[in-house]
């Protein structure tokens, strides 16, 4: 029976790749499925695409997304439905063959040196610490379990270099091919991948230099691997280059325009320019390697971060580099696509690292070669034996890997992520899971008018029926009644509202569907609220559409105020029958008031105004006051002496506290100066103070 021996280096191979099977996978995929905390802003986009593909709607662009991704997205929810996993499953998978493309790469860089010998240590080694980095970091472990297109660049890019240097140097025809056909997706993955042809370009311009030392018989034999690469390449790439020939506009789309670092510079001299240039390289640079600081940024911004001691030998691995580029192919090429794919993150103007994730697997394989040289130094200077420090410095470099990957598995996994909300929309995915785990409600509605719903749409299995509206406040009453008019069999209207608690906000942010709560307040019977953890659904039964739905109704006629700003209309929630001025409705103890208005303003007002609303008892005592900014709803700098001459409605709570006695109160307003607190008069009555109705407490 044959037995089968490995030396040394062999049985190293191997245990790298095991420990890279282990590793990769467990931080990439492990409980993957989990919705919390929830989805990114661009998944929840991807997604919607995604069904729009399997709907039939075939593209080479989805708005400013290039496709790849959208295509995998839409493959993997043919066969798993539609799920967090599936939509975060295929850039996971990316980030794991990332992974060993980039040990694999490694090793051919620099598995054997000018002279084609094999120098098989520091193949294995540098693959290995790159790897093997890479496996851990705690930035692609989070951008790993991201759907972002931008994850599959780094995949491509590493393959199709990995493809060409092992195609080239062994004169593999169908390798070749295969780099083309990589090198051809490229422009369908993400924008950074504009560069990759310069990289090629300058890469294979600097083999040939000196020019002189380049024989013609030379140039002839490699220019048929050239043509086969650039022509496959060329290819794949058509159908893109020809559908940005044909609409330029989205190749320059208006996202890269937005975010051009030289936008609001055009024209400016060119010292001005190169200043701007050079200090936002510098910070780039500064937050990529040498200015982060332990919990001063979110998990997103760790994207393709540094640490502290991998930026060290990141840079030292530069210089080395920059030392040898003559002599080493190998460095050229990591250091040309180090440079040239840092330009996208160098031009956007937001100094966001994620721009240059497409340098990610030459930026491990630099830090392993400063891993590496700092090997070869110490080693030479011999303060350990020959013998024993190769293997002592080899158990330092795992240590310090093993301790790396505990932390990011404890970072993401005992942490959690769960308080980043700017990043993740947490909420709506979430309560789509748990419609979804409803049963379905034949003769239900819900009415969403809430702008964010790309994470919802994508995930909500559409158990129920729902109706996203977002139309104008003054439109919302004719649109809800059309709405509801083309429905049969509908005894339930639902409207979903998410309440944002955040100090600096005044109102609830989704101020159209306390709108929507208004009229069905006065149209319909209200039942219940259930609470989605941040989502309040409230429910009517008895929904008469034989009565006009009209908004600020409850107001007989506008209220002039000398100060340049006129009430066109009240709509008060709550409301049983329909009184002349002095309304009288009830106000529930259970639930709070709503105070919708309509003001109209001068086009030349130049106050900011606040409103008071108070309540009085029979004595003419005020017993409650609440007091408002007047702000345009989701553009919350814009207080009154910003606003146009269109019509602004606003919508306001009246908690009335527990504690008031049962009886009868008088609702009255007063407009005032925020600055001055010097109250505005209504016109002909000279009055601040204004009654809105009576409120009958129980």
């Amino acid at each position: 029976m044959p037995r089968f021996r490995l030396n040394r280096s062999e049985l190293t191979l191997w245990a790298v790749l095991l420990v890279l099977a282990v590793a990769a996978p467990l931080l990439r995929l492990n409980r993957l499925h989990k919705i919390a905390p929830g989805l990114k802003f661009d998944e929840g986009w991807n997604g919607i695409y995604a069904l729009q593909v399997l709907q039939g709607e075939h593209a080479l662009t989805f708005g400013d997304k290039d496709g790849l991704g959208i295509y995998l997205i839409a493959l993997a929810t043919n066969f798993l439905g539609r799920t967090p996993l599936t939509l975060r499953l295929p850039t996971a998978l990316a980030s794991i063959f990332t992974v060993f493309v980039v040990f694999w790469l490694g090793r051919l860089l620099f598995g054997w040196d000018e002279r084609g010998r094999e120098t098989r240590w520091r193949g294995l080694v540098i693959g290995g610490v790159a790897s093997g980095l890479l496996a851990v970091s705690l930035g692609q472990t989070i951008l790993g379990r991201t759907s972002y297109r931008g994850s599959f660049l780094p995949l491509f890019l590493a393959l199709c270099l990995a493809l060409l240097w092992w195609g080239w140097t062994r004169r593999r025809w169908w390798a070749i091919m295969l780099a083309g056909v990589c090198a051809g997706l490229l422009p369908y993955i993400y924008y950074p991948a504009r560069f990759v042809p310069f990289l090629f370009l300058f890469f294979g311009t600097s083999l040939l230099m000196p020019l002189r030392s380049v024989s013609l018989k030379r140039i002839q034999t490699e220019l048929p691997w050239a043509a086969t690469f650039t022509g496959t390449a060329g290819l794949v790439a058509a159908p893109i280059f020809l559908h940005y020939i044909r609409n330029p506009d989205l190749f320059f789309n208006q996202r890269i325009q937005m975010l051009f670092i030289f936008r609001e510079y055009l024209g400016a001299p060119v010292l001005t320019l190169a200043k701007v240039l050079a200090v936002h390289v510098w910070e780039v640079l500064a937050k990529f390697s040498f200015r982060l600081l332990a919990g001063c940024c979110s998990p997103f911004e760790h994207a393709v971060t540094l640490n502290s001691w991998e930026a060290f030998f990141f840079w030292l691995g530069v210089a080395i580099a920059v030392w040898q580029w003559k002599r080493r192919p190998a460095y050229r090429l990591l250091l040309l696509w180090v440079g040239l794919l840092f330009l996208p993150a160098f031009l956007a103007d937001t100094k966001n690292t994620m721009r240059m994730v497409g340098a990610v697997p030459s930026i491990y394989l630099l830090v392993a070669v400063g891993v590496w040289e700092t090997f070869q130094w110490s080693a030479s200077r011999k303060l350990v034996g020959a013998k024993t420090w190769p293997s002592l410095f080899g158990i330092a470099i795992c240590a310090v890997i093993v301790i790396q990957g505990a932390s990011t598995y404890r970072t993401v996994f005992d942490k959690g992520t769960a308080n980043s909300f700017y990043h993740y929309d947490i909420i709506w995915p979430a309560f789509a899971q748990r419609l979804n785990a409803r049963p379905a409600e034949k003769d239900t509605v819900y009415f969403i008018t809430h702008q964010r719903y790309d994470a919802f749409d994508y995930l909500y299995q559409e158990t129920s029926l729902v109706v996203r509206t977002y139309p104008d406040v003054p439109d919302l009453d004719h649109h809800i009644e059309a709405s509801l008019a083309e429905m049969e069999d509908v005894s339930t209207v639902k409207v979903v509202n998410w309440v944002d608690w955040s100090p600096t906000i005044e109102w609830k942010s989704n101020f159209k569907a306390d709108f929507l709560t208004i009229l069905l307040d006065k149209y319909g019977r209200y039942v219940a609220t259930e609470d989605f953890d941040g989502i309040h659904v409230d429910s009517y039964v008895d929904i008469s559409l034989n009565r006009p739905w009209v908004l600020f109704e409850d107001l007989p006629s506008p209220v002039i105020y000398d100060g340049g700003i006129t009430l066109e209309g009240l709509a008060l929630g709550s409301s049983r029958v329909k009184l002349p001025r002095r309304q009288r409705f009830d106000a529930e103890q259970s639930r709070s008031l709503l105070i919708g208005m309509l003001w109209q303003t001068a086009s030349d007002l130049a106050v900011d105004y606040s409103i008071s609303l108070r309540l009085y008892n029979d004595d003419d005592d005020r017993v409650f006051q609440t007091d408002h900014v007047l702000r345009k709803p989701y553009e919350y700098l814009l207080t009154t002496s910003l606003w146009t001459s269109k019509p602004v409605g606003t919508v306001f709570d009246l908690d009335i506290p527990n504690e008031l006695a049962a009886g009868e109160y008088e609702l009255r307003i007063v407009v005032y100066d925020v600055e001055t607190s010097t109250p505005t008069v209504e016109v002909g009555v000279w009055e601040p103070e204004t009654t809105l109705g009576r409120v009958q407490l129980p």
